[in-house]
Parts: C-alpha cells; sequence; structure tokens
C-alpha cells in the first residue's frame, strides 16, 4: 500500500514538473501594448507575473506561480522599465527580473532633471562602448520626427527611470521605451489634475514639471514651488526662474548666472517671456509631475533658495528683497 502511494506521489511530481517546465519555456505574448512593463521598487516576483498573467502575457500562470511559491518566492527583483522581446520564454523573463546583470541585460538610469543633452550623451557612449547598435547615427531630431512629430523636442519627454535592454539594442528601440514610458505618466497625472489649473494642455503640465524639478532640492518642497509658479501665472506675472535662462543660454552658461544674462532674449529667458517656456527644460520625474497637478494652494508670489537645498517663499516683494539680500548675494554677479 505505502509503495503505491510512493509511486502515485512520484507520478503526480513527474507531471507537475512536465507541466511547470513547459510553462517556463512557454513564449511570452508581448503584443497589444506589453511589449514593455515597468516594475516599480518593491514589487515581487509573484505580483509582477501575476499581473503579467490577467493582461494575457503568460498563459500558464499558475504553473508559473506554484513554480515562484516554492522555489523562488524569497527571490529580489530589479525594478525598471523592461522590454519584452518576442524570443523570450517566461524563465527569461524570470532571470531578467531576478539576476542583477539580468544575463544579457544591461541598465541604464535616467536621473530626474537630466536634460536631453544628457541623455544623448550617455546613449553616444553606450553605443561607442558596444552596448547599444553601432550602425545608428545618435540623432534626436530624428527621434523627435519618429515619436513626436508635434512637439518641437524630446526634452521633457524621457520619463526618469531605471531601463533594462538588451546589448546590441538601438538607441531609438530606448528612446521609444523612455517617451512611451513618460507618455503614460503624464496621460494619468492630466487626467487626476487638481481644477482650475493655468494649462491648456498635458505639454504644460510637462513643461511646468520640469521647471520644479529644477528648482527643488527639497523633495517636500515640489508642491509648493509649483504653487508658487502656477499663482504667478493665474496673476500674468512673468515666472522668472533661472534654471530656464540657464537652459536657453546652452554652452554659453559657465557655472554663474550673471545679471545681464537675465536681461538676454531667449525663447527659455522667462525673465523676458510671459507664460511657459516653449518647451521643457529637463526631464522631470512622477513626483514633479503630480507636485506641478497638485499644487499648494497659498498666496506666495516669490521663493529664493537658502543654498542649502530650500527655499523661503514670500508674499510681498518687500519680503523677497530681503531674503534676497540675506540669502542670494552669492549667486548673481553684478
Amino acid at each position: 500500500m505505502l509503495l503505491r502511494w510512493i509511486r502515485w506521489i512520484s507520478v503526480v511530481c513527474f507531471v507537475w514538473l512536465i507541466w511547470v517546465g513547459w510553462a517556463l519555456l512557454e513564449p511570452l505574448h508581448s503584443g497589444n501594448g506589453h511589449e514593455q512593463i515597468e516594475v516599480p521598487q518593491g514589487s515581487t516576483l509573484f505580483g509582477v507575473t501575476a499581473e503579467l498573467g490577467r493582461h494575457g502575457v503568460i498563459s500558464s500562470t499558475v504553473a508559473v506561480l506554484l513554480y515562484e511559491h516554492i522555489f523562488a518566492r524569497h527571490q529580489k527583483i530589479y525594478a525598471g522599465y523592461y522590454h519584452l522581446r518576442s524570443d523570450m520564454n517566461v524563465m527569461d523573463l524570470v532571470t531578467m527580473l531576478t539576476e542583477p546583470s539580468g544575463g544579457q541585460i544591461q541598465r541604464l538610469t535616467v536621473v530626474e532633471g537630466e536634460t536631453l543633452n544628457q541623455i544623448v550623451q550617455a546613449l553616444h557612449l553606450l553605443q561607442m562602448q558596444g552596448s547599444l547598435a553601432q550602425n545608428e547615427v545618435v540623432d534626436p531630431e530624428q527621434w523627435r520626427k519618429s515619436l513626436l512629430p508635434d512637439e518641437r523636442s524630446l526634452e521633457g519627454w524621457l520619463a526618469p527611470d531605471t531601463y533594462a535592454y538588451v546589448p546590441g539594442m538601438s538607441a531609438l528601440s530606448l528612446v521609444r521605451m523612455m517617451v512611451e514610458h513618460q507618455r503614460k505618466r503624464l496621460g494619468a497625472v492630466w487626467q487626476d489634475r487638481a481644477p482650475d489649473l493655468p494649462y491648456h494642455r498635458p505639454e504644460d503640465l510637462l513643461t511646468m514639471a520640469s521647471l520644479v524639478e529644477k528648482e527643488t532640492g527639497q523633495a517636500d518642497e515640489r508642491p509648493h514651488i509649483a504653487g508658487v509658479f502656477v499663482n504667478r501665472l493665474n496673476m500674468h506675472w512673468r515666472l522668472q526662474t533661472d534654471p530656464s535662462v540657464i537652459y536657453g543660454m546652452g554652452a554659453a552658461y559657465r557655472g554663474v548666472l550673471h545679471h545681464q544674462d537675465l536681461l538676454k532674449p531667449s525663447p527659455w529667458n522667462t525673465y523676458q517671456i510671459d507664460g511657459l517656456p516653449p518647451t521643457p527644460i529637463s526631464m522631470p520625474g512622477l513626483a514633479a509631475l503630480l507636485a506641478s497637478a497638485h499644487p499648494v494652494s497659498s498666496k506666495d508670489m516669490y521663493f529664493v533658495a537658502r543654498g542649502d537645498g530650500t527655499h523661503v517663499f514670500s508674499q510681498t516683494l518687500a519680503e523677497q528683497n530681503a531674503a534676497i539680500d540675506r540669502y542670494m548675494k552669492h549667486h548673481h554677479s553684478e
């Protein structure tokens, strides 16, 4: 009797292993908008594969979840934005998510506040190192025409995050992942924005978020900075934000912003133009987007940096001038 039970259990285990093995080798169904997946910080392998099962990317979800529950439930997975190739199977996906190097997978991190020029330089370096396809011209203007033909620039549209890619992948494919990620974020934030904000289109929110990103050294001040900018727009005041001037100066900026720089005409000189600049000035992260969509309600019209990453906020010009006298003497050279 005992021998019969052992044989029966052995057969069941063998069938189970065959079933699980087949499930792990099954190709992913990564079409229908699921060619890229986002894995946030704190995600579990169990949660990610369950979500992919709900979207039909993985067919045999139960078998995969059983495998993970028994063999891989405590495996760490690495946050990032991943591209699912058509030749990948479920085991390839598990390897990609759980190994620091992801097998052959490499990762590029776009940091909040980086500019298009900085990211283009990073992509060019990866290409020179052989990590990205070398038979491709790194040309952001051509990428813009391909991915965002209605926009003036790719600035602001490459979402800060960590991106996984296969060596030999084209830079355009990597940039497309970034753009789609930012589109998704911006669309969700735009739909959930506070009422009566002075933005006419989602692109205005993106531009505002880029200003907030560059002005803010203290994360919890982002909504307050956004609130001041919104107040100024509502009052038809110029934004007068230094990072936009610096962005417009390009290579002419040498690390110090002089008073005469504020007087020079530029599409991005918010001391000289009304309203928002014509494009974003950096790549804003999700926190800056949310702050710009839900700014603090206050009567503050000014702020000045203390020099430690925080700001002094003021309602009147007299208060602002006093703060400038105290904190900004070393920022501008006459």
